[in-house]
């Protein structure tokens, strides 16, 4: 997957992967801080909250200690009182009279329990013989075997007088209404360890809560569950959120958990076994923190709301340069040499657009320079051409073959080696004279004249030029290789009179001719092409097209350089228009 997603990159342009960089090297250390930030944060509230419960759940352990040393050290004083642990071991043997005042001492005696342990539900006395005898919210018991059946009891009759602590119910037989209470009770026994009886004292775990207000803070601020334990880890009894309630064993498994989302912490007591637990979601801990993470995700969306547009603006400005070279070496390639608009940068990329815009200038005058040297190469051969052939003896011969075709009444002939000696003339003329527009119209009317006398008058030449434009100089042979590609490619069928038309104009210093037929046209593909291999440097082009087209943009260009505009249009049936616009030649 990593390496198809680096592919993707790798093939994408330049200008996304800048953007993509910019935007992952701003995004990743924004990401990395709001999570180092966040972790710490986590890691901080979750020990200060550690160490503010374990000191809370250590006072309350020892709250709750020194609360059951005081029932122990209160419920000792029953074994003082040798006359009550006599008669509760053989009730039925005292007279009326007698029970009367021993139920009267019992009921003071529990009377001044309660007194003395004001969190003390209820306080019950079961003697030997099952008489029962209690204050508070504890009633007399009706069924006393079901009661000593009782696991409980069985713990307290068997610890042989220490003080039992023993688990919550919900609802025992020794309540008069229902309530979480758990009881901690003791074997009554005399001197002599006969058993006389024993002593419960039920205690409410929504009493004892009330020791200590700051177990509802706990509860309300962090939704914690408490639980108090026996040094059996037998529930003494707990205290749940009102709104979320969970069973012991399902918190247990929960904190165990390697990833717990519950913060568990427990504290013991030496002295009793008792220990207290504190049960608290990790998510009410964190419940703050997440409001600032949850801001900080914000704030990183507002940041990315600059950040991709800033990335894309300084992605756009570095890549902007690169383009442009990119362009313009696209251009060198189909033959435009044109310079990139320099700016004022001093980095490297302003560096590069200098050395490039040198370069092509160097590129650009050496082309020319070979171009030149090829152009006055191929005059040279032109002129030595034109110097092997005498024009007064080549005249002179015409001359006498005209005047031997009209010797011999053939006035045709006579009038073809007219016109063709008059070509030859104009076109091997050496004189110094500057060859101007008027000159070029005249050899074609002549070579039009010879076409003619050739395909019998299908050739219509009609010329419309300013009269300015007719004395302005242009270099020699232009308009010939175009006439004459006009009746090789548009004279197709030779049937029809076909018409080519000379036309120009002269605005501000600026002369326009067009030349145009109405012969077979091309079409857009094939007048693609053929502007393709005209203005490509380099391309491979057919020998007539090197000396037609081809040879005359390139003496105009000569001559004009970029000043020169040549357009050409074709439509296959209508025929082709060729028009360039220059300005008055530069006479050395």
């Amino acid at each position: 997957m990593l390496r198809f997603i680096w592919k993707r990159i790798q093939i994408t342009s330049f200008f996304k992967k800048l953007f993509l960089y910019f935007l992952v090297l701003c995004i990743i250390p924004l990401l990395i801080i709001i999570h180092t930030l966040y972790s710490q944060g986590k890691t901080t509230i979750k020990a200060a909250t550690t160490d503010f419960i374990q000191l809370y759940v250590s006072q309350l352990n020892t709250t709750l200690n020194n609360y059951l040393l005081q029932i122990d050290y209160t419920s000792r004083s029953i074994f003082s009182d040798y006359g009550m642990i006599a008669y509760l071991q053989e009730e039925s043997v005292y007279s009326t009279g007698e029970r009367i005042d021993n139920n009267l001492l019992i009921s003071r005696q529990l009377i001044r329990f309660a007194d003395q342990l004001p969190y003390v539900e209820g306080v019950l006395i079961i003697s030997n013989e099952g008489k029962q005898y209690s204050t508070g919210n504890i009633s007399a018991l009706t069924d006393y075997q079901s009661l000593l059946e009782q696991r409980w009891i069985q713990d307290i009759v068997q610890a042989g007088g220490q003080l039992v602590i023993a688990p919550y119910y919900i609802k025992t037989m020794l309540k008069e209404q229902q309530f979480d209470v758990f009881t901690a009770g003791r074997l009554i026994k005399d001197q002599q360890g006969v058993a006389a009886g024993v002593i419960l004292f039920e205690l409410s775990s929504a009493s004892l809560i009330t020791i200590d207000n700051q177990l509802f803070e706990l509860r309300d601020q962090y939704q914690a569950q408490i639980l108090v334990h026996s040094k059996n880890d037998e529930l003494l009894f707990e205290m749940n959120p009102e709104y979320e309630k969970s069973s012991v064993d399902q918190l247990n498994a929960q904190s165990s958990a390697p990833d717990s989302s519950i913060l568990s912490i427990t504290n013991r007591s030496p002295a009793t076994g008792i220990s207290v637990t504190v049960h608290v979601p990790t998510n009410r801990l964190y419940k703050q923190l997440d409001h600032y993470k949850n801001l900080s995700f914000l704030i990183t969306l507002l940041v990315l709301v600059i950040i991709i547009p800033a990335s894309i603006w300084i992605s756009y400005q570095i890549t902007k340069p690169i383009q442009r070279l990119f362009y313009n070496m696209k251009h060198v390639e189909e033959g435009f040499y044109h310079p990139i608009l320099e700016t004022n940068r001093s980095d490297e990329l302003g560096t590069l657009t200098r050395h490039y815009n040198q370069m092509i200038g160097k590129i650009k005058h050496l082309i020319e320079d070979v171009l030149s040297a090829e152009i006055k190469h191929n005059e040279a051969r032109f002129l030595a051409l034109q110097n092997q052939i005498n024009p007064h003896w080549l005249n002179n011969t015409l001359e006498s073959i005209r005047m031997e075709a009209q010797l011999n009444n053939s006035p045709g002939v006579a009038k073809m080696i007219q016109t063709l000696g008059r070509l030859f003339q104009l076109g091997l003329n050496k004189s110094n004279r500057t060859n101007l527009i008027r000159d070029e119209i005249e050899y074609i009317q002549t070579y039009i004249a010879l076409q003619n006398i050739r395909f019998d008058n299908r050739f219509h030449l009609y010329t419309e030029l300013d009269e300015q434009l007719l004395d302005v100089h242009i270099p020699k042979m232009i308009f010939q290789p175009l006439i004459e590609n006009s009746i090789i490619h548009g004279f197709l069928k030779h049937d029809r009179d076909y018409s080519i038309f000379i036309e120009g104009s002269c605005e501000e210093e600026l002369f326009s001719i067009s030349i145009r037929d109405n012969g077979e046209g091309m079409t857009e593909e094939k007048l693609a092409q053929l502007q393709k291999r005209l203005y490509s440097r380099g391309a491979e082009v057919e020998e007539s097209d090197s000396l037609g087209l081809r040879n005359i943009i390139e003496r105009l260009q000569l001559h004009y350089g970029d000043d020169l505009i040549v357009s050409m249009n074709s439509f296959p049936g209508e025929g082709t228009v060729i028009s360039f616009s220059f300005p008055p030649i530069k006479l050395e």
